[in-house]
């Protein structure tokens, strides 16, 4: 894959900041760009560069403890504040993604030729969004991106039940703009200008969002559920969301930011799988076990570690039934290195998990399906997602057959599902965490924090909190956001649909 078309657009986007009076000037000063290579900056940037691979290894994984081990992990594993993790997707999505498709879509939305990029762009702003609202609840949405054009320095908090009604007008709007008739998208790197999977891609957007609703606003849920099924969601991995990297390290944006992170000072070494997801993957007799983690020595079993806890705590020798000593430096089980290849693609929503949403949906009676079939789909789906990591050793047909058949939905349905989307979902720490506060699954084990370092109490926070800039640079409408939250910026207070 080449990237050199949008190089100027990475150039342009590198800088970013909190700060919305720099957030939104001019950010194409006075040049016009072309809206392909607008698209392909805002995508690639998502997950491109150490930075937005940070929130994900350092707060989101160790939220919904998948792994614990590494100093830095103390800001979602022991619930301690840090201002710089906890900004880094504000500043770089509205700063670089935001900031990019809402120049696009101001400078084509009337241009008949550029609709199949603006409907894109539409999509892709829509689930950016999302990643913004679900982290952090009330965002700047509507007026946000919009200072150069409509002098907008300082926009409105929209509350999140007003954004997430939108985010379904604008998906619906989006794939009935789309033209075959019209220029495909060129240098496309989500879909290569297939318009159809753009559309599927919108439609189990629809679905994810639909479902996140399910307590909130179940009426709401069923029928964007039941559109988002019948408009047609993804039918097979080929259609996952996923974006393509190259093997380069920081401070290059080409290379995969979750790897960056992890190849950062070997932080992988001491990315080590916790109690409460391993033991989970041991009872389940699952496969992937072996794929997500590396089993240091002979005789651990991959050794985890409890929820919490750096690597170096508890300091002891790990002693065998045999008698046999594995030293306290190679105990534990660490994250396989696929998962830490530079080059490596990034999976943002993929069938497994669509598949394992129209289960819950059928489970529910939002659509006329057999929810059986939709959960043994995405557990199958899942396993073969994992040969997009470089260097993964595919599970066997057998292998995958046998805990499929194995695998049937029990009577608490909604609790099997959920736990097989936390596992079909590593590493994507964003999304697990949306789900894991709106079901409750997996029901976390308590932290161990030695210092007594939480500032929660050990309590999980419900959002992250607001970057601190913002309360200068946007002092009246953080402040109209902060009196919804009862006065001060709390992330111990749920999101809207966190019911």
């Amino acid at each position: 894959m080449k990237f050199y078309h949008y190089c100027l657009i990475i150039i342009l986007s590198s800088s970013c900041t909190t700060n919305f009076g720099v957030i939104n000037t001019d950010p194409v000063n006075d040049t016009t760009i072309a809206a392909g290579e607008q698209l392909t900056a805002a995508a690639y940037l998502l997950d491109g560069g150490r930075e937005m691979g940070y929130p994900n290894l350092y707060l989101f994984q160790p939220m919904v403890q998948y792994v614990s081990g590494t100093y830095g992990m103390r800001a979602g594993g022991k619930y301690v504040r840090d201002e710089f993790y906890n900004g880094l997707m504000w500043s770089n999505y509205y700063g670089k993604c935001i900031k990019q498709l809402a120049d696009l879509l101001k400078q084509h939305q009337d241009d008949s030729t550029q609709v199949n990029y603006v409907a894109a762009a539409r999509i892709l702003k829509v689930y950016i969004f999302s990643l913004l609202t679900d982290a952090y609840g009330d965002i700047p949405y509507s007026q946000a991106g919009l200072a150069y054009y409509d002098k907008i320095y300082t926009p409105v908090y929209d509350k999140q039940e007003d954004i997430y009604k939108d985010f379904f007008v604008e998906l619906e709007a989006a794939i009935q703009q789309f033209d075959d008739r019209k220029p495909v998208i060129l240098n496309d790197i989500v879909y290569n200008g297939n318009l159809t999977k753009w559309k599927r891609m919108a439609r189990s957007l629809q679905l994810r969002l639909a479902i996140r609703l399910s307590a909130a606003d179940p009426s709401l849920a069923q029928i964007q559920a039941a559109a988002a099924f019948a408009g047609g969601v993804m039918q097979s991995n080929n259609d996952n969301f996923v974006m393509i990297h190259e093997d380069y390290s920081y401070p290059d944006l080409r290379g995969n930011g979750y790897a960056q992170a992890l190849q950062e000072e070997a932080a992988y070494k001491y990315t080590i799988g916790t109690t409460t997801f391993v033991n989970y993957l041991k009872a389940e007799n699952d496969p992937r076990l072996g794929l997500f983690f590396v089993n240091t020595d002979s005789i651990t079993n991959y050794l985890p570690i409890q929820p919490g806890l750096y690597w170096w705590e508890y300091w002891s020798d790990f002693v065998g039934e045999n008698g046999e000593i594995v030293g306290q430096a190679n105990k534990y089980c660490h994250i396989n290195a696929p998962f830490y290849q530079q080059g490596g693609s990034w999976l943002h929503l993929g069938y497994a998990e669509v598949e394992l949403l129209l289960a819950e949906a059928a489970v529910r009676g939002w659509i006329g399906e057999d929810a059986n079939i939709h959960y043994q789909s995405g557990l199958r789906a899942a396993m073969h997602q994992l040969e997009m990591y470089p260097g993964m050793t595919p599970l066997s047909g057998a292998a995958i057959d046998s805990f499929v058949g194995t695998h049937t939905l029990p009577s608490n349905a909604i609790a099997a599902i959920s736990m097989q989307k936390w596992v079909a979902l590593f590493p994507n720490g964003y999304e697990a965490f949306a789900n894991q506060r709106r079901t409750g699954y997996p029901e976390l084990n308590p932290i161990v924090d030695i210092d007594g370092e939480s500032e929660t109490g050990g309590h999980q926070p419900k959002r992250l909190f607001y970057p601190a800039t913002e309360a200068t640079s946007n002092p009246v409408h953080y402040q109209e956001a902060i009196d919804r939250l009862g006065g001060s910026n709390d992330w111990m207070i749920p999101v809207w649909w966190n019911k």
